[in-house]
């Protein structure tokens, strides 16, 4: 196993050539101008005191920036000022035949131990430019008047040349030798590495390979090489940030197989090394992604599955309700003696014939619509009304159901106006089907009671029951599509295990939610939580509306209460 704690980023450290020019360079300066000052006297010490100050600066800049040379904008001060000291030696002695002219030497070098090929590249493209523009401004007559007269610090010309030389070759030699002490220090770490570890440079060769890292890439000199060109690039792009931000990545490929016609995916982990290197730790996940290739394909497949299943019940469903619009249009003329009266017999079958068509164009509807939902092809159109005129009307259309098994129905409805935003047929759905199914699983006598009530922004609505309920696990399940409680098996009255399914998921639509408490043998409340509508969203016309409706039902119940109490009186 690969321990984690060498694929954290490391932190900082100096390399030794970064340090060795500039202090070489600093002790050089130091002697050079203890000399000069021994040699001269009166005030040409102050000019070699500031040349000294001015021939130090590049050297202490770059102490100063060595925590960061990692970094590129460090490396160009470096590279700069180096560049800046030489010219500033040559515009202060006005011409370039001057000893001062090697100083160029130093930016290149200094590139060269700090970035690579790429650096020093660019510094010599830069010392070049410097030395043009020089040679410019002295044909130009630029450079004929010398700040410096270097006749009265002799010393300084051969002094500059020779510290340059010394600065420069201990710069490159303590470089040579640090890259060999690192690339052997890589080999020996490689040799008895037993995970599959590859040491790249910055253009992404390897500088060093673990046996298991050969075995994989067939002894590939370049990784890269081996990969696909989608791969490839994906690891160029990866080292690239890797060694622009010193931060750890991971990256997975697909490497094949040396002489077989496959391959195996490999997460790549690159951690960049002190300087321009990076290890690459590799891990064989192929079987990993083997399996969430398999899982993907498996919920593509069952997604797929669920919308055909979807497509092909919504369309048997619109097939099936034009007979059965056609069986209940016909039941109901012979219900209604039409073309003359019916033998008792033929009556009461014409009866159940336009109850089962009934029955079953609601158990379609409820298919039909569970269909739109899972394809995501419902759509609800809100309007702004009083939920308590739409729970009093679906009362009023279950009333002679219930009644008919001996269940009696009650509504406990708030004194003033309930605003709720939502699709009014979805709403009077999900009223019917929790009505609906209360009656069903009520045994005669019971009772069902439908409340309505604000609270936290949200319009509550529960249907409770005193019938059989239902065990917790039962009560869980509720709301699946196609699933029905255990005690479903009590009655004959079963349909197909939608209508929870129905209110849950249309509640849902509104952004709303749909909660069951039960207890076998007691009974069950159903609540649905919609979301209120603000009444000052609704408008003043609306909320007028709305309480005008109010007094009117308030008046017709009183009519109702008088015309009743008028019967009793007449009767008694």
């Amino acid at each position: 196993m690969i321990d984690e704690s060498i694929l954290k980023p490391r932190k900082r450290r100096v390399p030794a050539n970064a340090l060795t020019m500039p202090l070489l360079w600093l002790g050089g300066v130091l002697v050079c101008t203890v000399i000069t000052l021994f040699l001269n006297t009166g005030p040409v010490q102050t000019a070699i005191l500031v040349v000294a100050l001015i021939g130090a600066m590049p050297a202490l800049l770059s102490l100063i920036v060595s925590p960061f040379l990692d970094e590129d904008w460090a490396q160009a001060i470096v590279v700069i000022s180096w560049t800046s000291l030489a010219g500033l030696a040559i515009a202060a002695v006005g011409s370039m035949s001057t000893p001062f002219v090697v100083l160029f030497i130093m930016p290149v070098v200094a590139a060269h131990s700090l970035g690579g090929p790429r650096l020093t590249m660019e510094a010599a493209a830069l010392t070049m430019l410097a030395v043009a523009l020089l040679v410019a401004m002295e044909v130009g007559g630029l450079l004929t008047s010398a700040v410096i007269n270097t006749d009265s610090v002799a010393l300084v010309g051969p002094l500059s040349v020779i510290l340059t030389l010394i600065a420069s070759s201990s710069a490159l030699v303590v470089h040579r030798q640090g890259g060999w002490d690192a690339h052997s220090s890589r080999l020996r770490l490689m040799r008895f590495a037993l995970d599959a570890v590859v040491c790249l440079d910055a253009r992404g060769r390897n500088l060093a390979a673990s046996p298991e890292a050969r075995r994989i890439f067939g002894g590939a000199r370049r990784i890269g090489s081996v990969l696909s060109v989608p791969h490839r690039t994906r690891l160029e792009t990866a080292l690239a940030r890797v060694l622009r931000s010193g931060e750890s990545e991971d990256v997975e490929v697909d490497v094949p197989v040396p002489g077989k016609e496959e391959s195996r995916r490999y997460e790549l982990r690159l951690v960049r090394d002190h300087g321009r290197a990076v290890m690459v730790y590799l891990r064989d996940i192929t079987e990993r992604a083997i399996r969430e290739d398999r899982l993907v394909a498996e919920r593509d497949e069952a997604l797929s599955a669920a919308r055909q299943k979807s497509q092909f019940l919504a369309g048997i469903s619109h097939e099936l309700r034009t007979p059965l619009n056609a069986i209940i249009g016909f039941s109901d003329m012979m219900k209604a003696r039409l073309f003359g009266p019916l033998p008792a017999k033929y009556a009461e079958y014409a009866d159940l014939i336009y109850d089962s068509g009934r029955h079953l164009v609601d158990l379609v509807g409820d298919v039909l619509d569970m269909s739109k939902i899972e394809a995501d092809h419902y759509t609800l159109r809100k309007t702004g009304f009083d939920a308590r005129e739409l729970i009093s009307s679906s009362v009023n259309l279950m009333t002679l159901g219930a009644e008919e098994v001996g269940v009696t129905l009650k509504t406990q409805l708030p004194n003033t106006a309930v605003a709720v935003s939502a699709d009014r047929k979805a709403l009077r759905q999900i009223l019917l089907n929790l009505l609906s199914n209360a009656i069903k699983f009520t045994p005669a006598e019971g009772t069902v009671t439908v409340k309505l009530g604000a609270q936290d922004n949200s319009v509550l609505i529960a249907v409770s029951d005193n019938g059989v309920g239902m065990t917790p696990q039962d009560a869980a399940r509720l709301g699946r599509p196609y699933q029905q409680a255990a005690s479903a098996q009590i009655t004959d009255a079963r349909g197909t295990g939608l209508g929870m399914a129905l209110v849950k998921s249309l509640a849902e639509l509104h952004e709303g939610t749909m909660s069951v408490q039960s207890e076998l043998g007691v009974g069950t409340t159903v609540c649905v939580r919609l979301p209120i509508r603000d009444g000052a969203a609704l408008g003043l016309g609306e909320l007028a509306h709305m309480d005008v409706r109010d007094h009117i039902r308030r008046a017709q119940n009183a009519s109702d209460e008088i015309t009743k109490s008028a019967k009793k009186i007449a009767n008694g």
